[in-house]
């Protein structure tokens, strides 16, 4: 399945290839040959090649279904018959080739090479910005005048830094009562 389009099983699809690069740069160097530097991985794509035949699917329809998720520019997540989930990728380029048509024209068959672009995940744009604020932190708690002489007020953004006892029982969730209000600050 590409995001909720299905490929049939029967000969769909009838090839599945992949390529991987891997982006260098060259930098040149007085009176000796260049030397690589790493970037970083590309982006993968993978061809499929499927037949849609009019004995086992409607060829129109999911020619439709592709070339409309096509124009929506969307990732969508790619998962073979198996449950193995490939990633998410986008509909980079459709080929077809019009194998039986009827007397009026109507398809029969239709061969489809769909090249489909890794997409990674990314940030959502439309998430808001890192606050300017330093972010509300638990501190370790001084226990003992000794410890509260070499602990500066308000060191720390971590519950790791000392030990905070939990105000409720304890569960897999976090809720907003599982840490007191006295033990959350806002640093310096």
């Amino acid at each position: 399945m590409l995001g909720d389009i299905p490929f049939q099983v029967v000969g769909s699809p009838e090839s599945l290839s992949d390529s991987r690069g891997y982006d260098y740069a060259e930098h040149r160097v007085v009176q000796d040959r260049p030397v690589l530097q790493w970037l970083a991985d590309e982006l993968e794509t993978i061809q499929l090649e499927m037949l849609l035949h009019q004995s086992f699917t409607n060829p129109t329809v999911n020619l439709l279904l592709l070339l409309q998720a096509a124009e929506t520019h969307a990732a969508l997540p790619l998962v073979f018959g198996n449950g193995y989930f490939r990633g998410y990728f986008v509909i980079a380029r459709i080929d077809t080739v019009s194998k039986q048509l009827s007397g009026t024209g109507d398809l029969f068959a239709i061969t489809v090479r769909l090249s489909l672009r890794e997409s990674p995940v990314s940030f959502d744009p439309t998430a808001p910005a890192i606050p300017s604020f330093v972010p509300i932190g638990i501190v370790a708690a001084a226990t003992s005048s000794t410890s509260a002489a070499t602990t500066p007020p308000n060191t720390g953004v971590s519950a790791i830094l000392g030990p905070v006892a939990p105000t409720a029982p304890i569960t897999p969730d976090i809720r907003p009562d599982d840490v007191s209000v006295s033990a959350i600050v806002r640093s310096v």
